[in-house]
């Protein structure tokens, strides 16, 4: 879930696989593998995000990640990578980052999109950071090109977005927005919740939307919960339709708003 996947980028900084090649650019942050993985040029990384190596947590597909080595998010690990540059999320401690600074690594932080600007703002920050600014142009019209809107409501229709673990995308997120852009009305304002709140299966069943977008399968408790989600749901008698939209699609903003488009576009 989106929540669990920021207390392991926090927390974690366990990686494994080969050693680092010294002197490159090394990122710590799976949003932003995703977008070196469409702009940067071969050879030009030396490691990414060690999440990036997990089909349940990678943004960037999975055979690029993987044909770089791992690294953490700990200050020993990437100061023993000895990079020229880190490219990083802003969410590492105030403690590792002042580590880092003192170990002379120079490095760019990068927030979590909220909007499709910030989004691709951010693409254009990286791609300017490792001297790539063509390929990132490039991406940023792909990202447009998905935007435009092709459904063909009248009006706009009742949807939802809701992670496995029940929270839902409210206002103020990007997948907000996207919903917006893809022609939908997004149902957590009916149920006055606010971006990032659980939304009780009762409450749903109650007042269905006419559209769900969520994951199809999960681990460990979430997934008992997801299956008496789906069994219910199919009680509505097909008021509302279930559309399949995996969990990865919630933590990053950059190319996998493409992906997300592709699922919005019914």
């Amino acid at each position: 879930m989106r929540i669990g996947w920021f207390l392991a980028l926090l927390l974690s900084g366990c990686s494994s696989g080969p050693a680092v090649a010294p002197g490159g650019i090394v990122s710590a942050n799976p949003c932003i593998d995703a977008v070196l993985a469409e702009i940067a040029a071969p050879g030009q990384i030396a490691a990414v995000s060690a999440f990036s190596h997990k089909a349940d947590s990678a943004s960037a597909p999975l055979a690029w990640a993987r044909k770089h080595p791992a690294v953490g998010i700990t200050a020993e690990e990437i100061i023993a990578a000895r990079p020229r540059l880190l490219l990083t999320g802003n969410l590492a401690s105030a403690g590792t980052n002042a580590a880092l600074t003192k170990a002379g690594v120079k490095m760019i932080t990068f927030g979590v999109p909220a909007t499709v600007q910030e989004s691709l703002l951010q693409v254009r920050q990286v791609s300017q950071a490792v001297g790539r600014e063509a390929a990132g142009e490039a991406l940023v019209g792909r990202i447009e090109n998905s935007l435009i809107r092709s459904n063909s409501h009248s009006s706009k229709i009742s949807a939802l977005i809701w992670q496995a673990g029940g929270f839902v995308a409210g206002k103020g997120t990007l997948q907000d927005e996207l919903l917006a852009r893809a022609g939908f009305s997004n149902a957590s304002e009916t149920y006055g919740l606010k971006q990032w709140e659980q939304l009780p299966l009762e409450t749903v069943i109650r007042k269905p939307p006419a559209v769900i977008f969520m994951a199809s399968s999960a681990d460990g408790d979430e997934a008992r919960i997801l299956a008496m989600r789906q069994r219910m749901i199919a009680r509505l008698g097909g008021k509302t339709r279930i559309v399949p939209f995996p969990d990865k699609l919630l933590f990053c903003g950059g190319p996998t708003i493409i992906d997300v488009m592709h699922v919005l576009k019914l």
